[in-house]
């Protein structure tokens, strides 16, 4: 990975200040990038399961049918009394 977009993840993500990641070991720098990597593909894959899981307990909305609303009753028909 480029290290300025390793960088960026690392400010992104756990929101250190760019002279902590400078002040890091490399090394130190590598385990918390793939470490950030992995919890955030389990997070993914997580996420994903849920989804998946809400998916297949919903109801498929095509079989049901709106109910047919009643036409708007006519108004009757009043014959209005002449004047004169």
């Amino acid at each position: 990975m480029n290290l300025f977009k390793a960088k960026f993840a690392l400010y992104y993500h756990l929101r250190l200040q760019p002279s902590e990641i400078e002040n890091m070991p490399f090394y130190e720098f590598e385990y918390t990038l793939e470490n950030l990597k992995d919890f955030l593909k389990e997070k993914n894959e997580a996420e994903k399961g849920q989804s998946d899981q809400m998916n297949k307990n919903m109801p498929d909305m095509s079989k049901f049918k709106a109910p047919k609303m009643p036409s708007t009753p006519k108004m009757p028909n009043i014959k209005m009394p002449r004047l004169g």
